[in-house]
């Protein structure tokens, strides 16, 4: 088949489908796409898809389902699309991600959540070291006292 110019993928694309009497609606079925995108497929639109980077992959696939020359189908496609190079420019504009601007606080709350689980501990330990030091300075007081008791029992008999 010999293309001229004009000639689009998705005119090969309509003109195939209609003669095989098929829907836009029963290529999608039948491609398991979205129902709009044959639509789109058939205006060249591919910008408008939401991974336009499949177009060439979802065209090959619909003139497959079509029976269309593959060669002849994708030489139209590269002919009729331009893939554009990356700009070092347009990535340097690109705004941090939501959770990388959260991370901070994420990390800030973190940190006071450590410190007071330290607070606590510290607390926690210096009132155990409160009362086992008043245990222990009082025991060798009582234990002195019941021993003094223990002379006078025995000094009564």
């Amino acid at each position: 088949m010999q293309l001229d110019a004009f000639t689009t993928p998705g005119f090969l694309l309509k003109v195939a489908r209609e003669k095989q009497g098929l829907t836009e609606r029963e290529a999608a079925d039948r491609l398991n796409l979205m129902p709009n995108y044959v639509g789109i497929l058939e205006r060249d639109d591919y910008a408008a898809l939401r991974s336009p980077s499949f177009a060439r992959g979802y065209v090959k696939a619909y003139g497959r389902m079509l029976g269309l020359h593959e060669e002849t189908l994708m030489s139209a496609f590269d002919q009729f699309t331009v893939v554009a190079p990356l700009k070092n420019e347009k990535l340097k504009d690109v705004r941090p991600l939501q959770l990388q601007r959260t991370g901070l606080g994420v990390v800030i709350g973190l940190g006071v959540l450590l410190m007071l689980v330290v607070a606590l501990w510290w607390s926690k330990g210096d009132s155990a070291k409160l009362s086992f030091s008043k245990v222990s300075i009082d025991a060798p007081l009582s234990m002195a006292a019941h021993n003094r008791w223990d002379l006078e029992v025995m000094n009564e008999n």
